[in-house]
């Protein structure tokens, strides 16, 4: 992702993407630009949900967000397991659930209708940019 769409993420939520350079996030956000949306409405669900369990920001049960990857051609967004409130981690992971099969649907390049594409190794990519 390029420099301008990680720095949004990272100023919008400091405390999901906090000690970014202890974890695989020193590598930034490896996925293209396309997911950007994407991404964006997940970190600003996982937060909310960590609000609506009773979390506030500064707690270190503040949900922690390790990685965030293509993989297989879908979004990887991995957060770190903590002692959170009951429910909270079910939360979170039907959220990372529901972006995984939707970045299916998106292409990571431009963020326009994409399908799975299997020729090259393994890529989500609209037409235009599956040539």
């Amino acid at each position: 992702m390029n420099e301008a769409l990680s720095k949004k993420l990272l100023d919008d939520f400091p405390h999901l993407f906090r000690d970014q350079n202890t974890t695989s996030m020193q590598h930034g956000f490896e996925c293209g630009d396309g997911w950007f949306d994407l991404v964006y409405k997940l970190s600003r669900d996982i937060e909310a949900a960590a609000r609506e369990s009773g979390l506030s920001p500064d707690s270190p049960e503040w949900p922690w967000c390790r990685q965030v990857k293509e993989k297989f051609g879908s979004l990887r967004f991995i957060v770190f397991a903590g002692d959170r409130p009951l429910g909270l981690d079910e939360r979170i992971s039907e959220l990372r659930l529901a972006a995984l099969n939707q970045s299916l649907q998106i292409c990571e390049d431009c963020g326009k209708p994409g399908v799975l594409v299997t020729d090259h190794g393994m890529a989500t990519l609209c037409p235009e940019h599956a040539r």
